[in-house]
C-alpha cells in the first residue's frame, strides 16, 4: 500500500490498482544481480492481491525476492523489479514450480534464507513515506503458472498496522508542530521464508514514529508498522506531541495486533487535551480514512 506523505495528504482510497509483468534478475552469493538469459524470459501478465482480496500498488523500482520450489526438491532463487511501465518478466524457470516471493528485498535473504530463520526489524522512525514502506513486510505465492496466462501473486502483510485519527475540536493545531509515537512496541519478527510465517522476537520493544498520510483542517491520520503482539489495557502505548507539549494516551482495553489486521484508534482535541473516542480492529486497508466525522466543539 502506499500512503502519500503529508505534502500529498489527500483524502479518499489509498489503494490503487496494478496488473504487473515480472522483470527478473539473478543473483551470486555477493548479491550482485544479473540478467537472466533472455531466451529464458517470458512475459506474463501477474495481478498482485493480498489476503483480503485487495490489488496492490507496488511503486517503480519496487523490489521482490522470488523463490521457486522446484519438483526435484531444489530451490532457486532470483529478484524482480517493477520498471516505469510497471512491467516486470517472470522467467520460465518460475512457471514450473512453486512459487513464494516476499517485499521489500532484504541484504542477505539470497537462496539460502530459504530454509533458515531470518530477522526482519521495522524501521523505528517510520515518518516518511519510505521507511513505513521499508517495515512493510509481504509474503506470498501463486501457482504453477501457463505461460501467456494471467495469474495472481497472492501476498499477506505479515506484521501489523496501527492507524491513529486525530479530531482537532479547536483548530489550534499544527500540523508542522504535532507528531505522534507509538511507545514500547515490538519491532522485530523472526521470519521462516519456506513457512511463509513470523514470530515476535521477544524484548524488541522500540519507540516507532508515526507516518501523517492524511491531513486536512480538522483531522490528522497517522499510521505505523509494528511487530504482532498484545498490549495490556491501561499500558500507555502512544505519545502525541504538539507545540513541544507531550501527551501519552493508554491503551483502552486489552488488544492482540496480528498480522494483517490493523488497530484503529480515535481521538478527539478538546481545550481540555486529548480525549479518546474508540477503537476497533479491522483488515488492512479498512483504517477508517474516509469515515465521515463531526466536529462537536468549535473555538
Amino acid at each position: 500500500m502506499h500512503i502519500p506523505s503529508i505534502s500529498q495528504c489527500r483524502q479518499g482510497a489509498l489503494v490503487a490498482s496494478l496488473a504487473l509483468m515480472l522483470a527478473a534478475c539473478g543473483s551470486s552469493d555477493e548479491y550482485k544481480w544479473e540478467p537472466w538469459d533472455t531466451e529464458q524470459q517470458a512475459e506474463t501478465p501477474v495481478s498482485i492481491i493480498t489476503a483480503d482480496g485487495t490489488e496492490e500498488d507496488l511503486k517503480t523500482g519496487s523490489t521482490l525476492g522470488i523463490y521457486v520450489v522446484n519438483e526435484d526438491g531444489t530451490v532457486t532463487w532470483m529478484t524482480v523489479a517493477v520498471d516505469s511501465d510497471g512491467n516486470i518478466i517472470l522467467p520460465s524457470e518460475a512457471q514450473t514450480g512453486k512459487v513464494i516471493a516476499y517485499t521489500p528485498v532484504q541484504l542477505g535473504w539470497g537462496k539460502e534464507a530459504f530454509n533458515t530463520l531470518q530477522r526482519f526489524e521495522v524501521q523505528p522512525d517510520q515518518s516518511s513515506q519510505a521507511d513505513y514502506d521499508a517495515s512493510d513486510l509481504m509474503i506470498g505465492t501463486m501457482s504453477v503458472v501457463t505461460r501467456g496466462t494471467e495469474v495472481e501473486l497472492q501476498f499477506k502483510h505479515m506484521l501489523a498496522k496501527v492507524v491513529v485519527h486525530i479530531v482537532d475540536e479547536t483548530g489550534a493545531i499544527d500540523p508542522d508542530n504535532a507528531s505522534m509515537r507509538l511507545l514500547r512496541m515490538a519491532g522485530t519478527v523472526s521470519v521462516s521464508l519456506s513457512a511463509m510465517q513470523v514470530s515476535t522476537v521477544e524484548n524488541s520493544q522500540i519507540d516507532i514514529d508515526m507516518l501523517p498520510y492524511n491531513v486536512t483542517d480538522r483531522r490528522i491520520s497517522l499510521a505505523a508498522i509494528v511487530a504482532p503482539q498484545t498490549i495490556e489495557e491501561g499500558v500507555d502505548f502512544l505519545e502525541f506531541t504538539v507545540a513541544g507539549s507531550h501527551r501519552a494516551c493508554p491503551m483502552p482495553t486489552r488488544t492482540e495486533l496480528e498480522g494483517n489486521m490493523t488497530f484503529v484508534y480515535q481521538m478527539r482535541y478538546t481545550d481540555e487535551g486529548l480525549v479518546p473516542d474508540g477503537s476497533y480492529i479491522v483488515g488492512w486497508e479498512d483504517d477508517g480514512t474516509e469515515t465521515e466525522f463531526d466536529i462537536r466543539t468549535t473555538k
